[in-house]
């Protein structure tokens, strides 16, 4: 299951992240909670972000990888990509840092930005008030809130500094 991480570059700055225990995408892990989040993560930042950029398929949070699913992902990698951002656009969501990474910012490999810290960082600007309230807010489905409620529950408090 996805879980509250804290940010080991710059804790004053990113103090705390969702993070994914597995990669979401072509080939990752894709646990459905964690494929739960990053479909929510997604939707919300085409529907409060980006929503002209849109990318083809209507995402719907279920918790499983498909077509739609990847054609969002690798669509937010190369709309940051475009913008001048450090990421890696290869469809896939994977769990930021790593035991021989002492970084959960950037990857040991591509030395590239982990899109799970940039989906978390786009939504905290995008929808704020959504992001601090993952587990209450209404705009949310009732079972990903379950899911946000359960990490709130399990992990450290979240620090939010834009």
């Amino acid at each position: 299951m996805a879980f509250i991480d804290e940010d080991h570059d710059d804790p004053q700055k990113f103090s705390s992240f969702y993070n994914v225990n597995g990669g979401v995408g072509y080939g990752g892990v894709n646990m459905v909670e964690d494929v739960k989040v990053v479909q929510f993560f997604l939707k919300r930042i085409f529907s409060v972000g980006v929503a002209q950029d849109r990318p083809w398929g209507e995402m719907v949070v279920d918790g499983k990888v498909g077509p739609i699913t990847r054609a969002w992902i690798v669509k937010f990698q190369s709309n940051l990509r475009k913008l001048g951002g450090n990421v890696l656009v290869d469809g896939v969501i994977d769990k930021a840092g790593a035991e021989n990474n002492p970084s959960n910012w950037d990857t040991s490999v591509s030395k590239t930005n982990y899109t799970i810290r940039l989906l978390n960082t786009n939504l905290l600007k995008l929808d704020t008030e959504v992001y601090k309230t993952l587990e209450s807010h209404p705009v949310v489905p009732p079972d990903v809130r379950i899911i946000f409620g359960q990490i709130k529950a399990a992990g450290p408090a979240m620090h939010y500094n834009i």
